[in-house]
């Protein structure tokens, strides 16, 4: 039986859309002005792509989810196209995995990723002062956890986190102590709540966009409920909404479709004015 976090990413469904964005991604690998794998640290997972769509286009910074135990840059390529059209730069990260690295490793390398791209900016074609951070489920969390960083503290810090997207994020680690997924993690108290963006906000300047899927389960929908409280609490600008329909396999898919409400969105977030606060969803909190 599931506990709300227990994702099943071995049925026919979920497996047909894996592959459908793994063949887009090696679409838009063959972009000429694609550069793959580029090294932001000395670990063989330390690598991301970058799609630039010029020195003063806005950038978007995606983190892949997986549990922070699987997944790959490789097959999140796809969004690069629609973005690159529209005039925003896409860039995809790669960070290490448990259970052979700690939570706290794939943090740190989240930040160093983000660090890297805003002082190595002008060899990329990419505007520093213009990163959206943005990333789906164990992604998002690290997004968060990137944006929050102490940046006032660290000598690489980048120029501007101009704005942070999560997508059916977890943001409260402790529930999953409890878990199915927990087997793989071996969380403990401390160490959830150390890495709990919930826990570790970001300063009140970035606008904050959180958005679940309506077919999530209902723990995945808290999840991203409590987050957009607390930043709201915290003095950030934050928009919350649901996408009606979509699973947490589905919504990945909203990152390169126009005229779905994630991609209206975060189109909203990079290219349009600063939105006022406002909240759409459906989801009951229990």
């Amino acid at each position: 039986m599931s506990d709300g976090y227990d994702l099943d990413s071995s049925t026919p469904a979920a497996i047909e859309l894996q592959n459908d964005y793994a063949r887009r991604s090696e679409e838009a690998a063959r972009n000429p002005g694609a550069k793959l794998d580029l090294a932001y640290g000395s670990h063989e997972r330390h690598r991301l792509d970058v799609f630039s769509a010029g020195p003063q286009a806005p950038v978007l910074v995606f983190f892949h989810g997986g549990y922070w135990m699987f997944g790959s840059k490789d097959s999140r390529r796809f969004p690069a196209t629609e973005w690159n059209a529209r005039g925003v730069s896409w860039v995809v990260v790669n960070y290490r995995l448990m259970p052979e690295h700690t939570l706290t490793e794939a943090i740190t390398d989240a930040r160093a990723a983000v660090a890297w791209l805003s002082n190595n900016a002008d060899d990329l074609g990419l505007d520093p002062s213009r990163l959206h951070l943005t990333g789906n489920s164990a992604g998002a969390h690290l997004a968060a956890m990137a944006a929050a960083a102490d940046w006032r503290n660290d000598g690489n810090r980048p120029d501007g986190i101009a704005s942070l997207s999560v997508v059916s994020g977890l943001f409260d680690l402790e529930p999953l102590i409890n878990s199915k997924v927990n087997d793989g993690l071996a969380l403990t108290a401390d160490a959830a709540f150390a890495a709990s963006p919930i826990h570790h906000l970001p300063d009140s300047g970035p606008q904050v966009t959180v958005c679940f899927g309506g077919a999530e389960t209902q723990a995945f929908a808290d999840q991203s409920l409590a987050y957009a409280k607390a930043c709201r609490e915290n003095g950030n600008e934050v928009t919350l909404f649901d996408s009606p329909g979509a699973n947490h396999f589905e919504i990945i898919n909203e990152y390169g479709t126009p005229g779905s409400p994630l991609f209206g969105r975060l189109v909203a977030v990079v290219l349009g004015p600063k939105p006022s606060q406002s909240s759409s969803v459906n989801r009951k909190v229990e």
